[in-house]
């Protein structure tokens, strides 16, 4: 029980799941997860975010050098992407799920692009000869 009394109102109308029903739909999950495809491989390291909230260079995301040298590839998440996203009058749900989808798409394809390109562009230059080693991206 909590002390909000609406909220124990609507989770005591919420219907119980039976036993089989939980194990079902753990099941459902597991086969979607076998029949997924793999993940793809990139050469874009896991990032790390050295500025927390309130420091000013909050929002930086850093791709450092998988062979530890100590270069990094810095991004700021918030200074990208500053034009503004057209939404028709009546659009629908689905029209701007599908709008914000394209957007999100673009933008991450875009910022793939840099970072790899950033990386390649070290790898050729401080470690010739050498790539960079991939890794599964989920």
């Amino acid at each position: 029980m909590t002390t909000d009394a609406d909220l124990d109102d609507l989770l005591a109308a919420l219907p119980l799941k039976s036993p089989r029903e939980v194990y079902d739909e753990i099941e459902a999950a597991r086969r979607a997860a076998e029949l997924a495809p793999p993940p793809e491989a990139t050469i874009i390291p896991m990032p790390e975010y050295p500025y927390m909230w309130p420091h000013p260079r909050s929002g930086i995301v850093r791709f450092p050098c998988t062979l530890g040298c100590g270069w990094a590839h810095d991004e700021d998440a918030f200074a990208e992407d500053r034009e503004s996203i057209v939404m028709p009058v009546g659009a629908s749900s689905q029209d701007l799920n599908r709008i914000f989808n394209e957007r999100s798409q673009q933008r991450a394809a875009v910022q793939r692009g840099r970072i790899e390109t950033a990386i390649r562009g070290h790898f050729a230059e401080v470690h010739p000869g050498q790539e960079s080693p991939g890794r599964a991206a989920w």
